[in-house]
């Protein structure tokens, strides 16, 4: 029996931090070797400086030599992504990435834009990571815990 632990992969591709102004950012790579499917999940604070429109735009970006980067599309050619609404309240979401091992090409990273309307120097804190799963030698975690 498989537990949870036993074939995933946590890995943060944007780090907690504060998003300003209009300017994309860049998360870090993330090596997909070794696993065949995954997910994006990204999630937003509640935008500061009183905005009266603020949201954080996430997508995801693939490379194969962890160099030069392009949009990762789903099957119908549409970018892998979503965008968190963060005007009054926190938001969060998650998309399915496939094909790992196969058409996906072997570095992921998630690429943040923030967006703003008004506001005394609106900000809102976020973060995304991309978690592996279905690894195909297990465990893929292999730190014992007691908890």
């Amino acid at each position: 029996m498989d537990n949870v632990y036993d074939n995933i992969a946590f890995n943060d591709s944007a780090v907690p931090q504060s998003f300003s102004g209009s300017s994309a950012v860049d998360g870090s790579s993330v090596d997909t070797q070794g696993f065949n499917s995954a997910v994006i999940k990204a999630s937003g604070a509640a935008a500061s400086g009183s905005p009266s429109a603020a949201t954080l735009a996430v997508k995801l970006q693939e490379s194969s030599d962890n160099s030069t980067w392009s949009d990762a599309l789903d099957t119908t050619g549409t970018v892998i992504g979503f965008t968190l609404t963060v005007t009054s309240a926190a938001a969060s979401n998650l998309a399915r990435i496939e094909a790992l091992g196969t058409t996906r090409k072997r570095y992921l990273r998630a690429v943040i834009t923030p967006a703003f309307t008004g506001g005394t120097s609106p900000a809102a804190l976020g973060l995304a990571e991309i978690v592996l799963g279905n690894a195909f030698s297990l465990p893929a975690n292999t730190t014992p815990s007691n908890t």
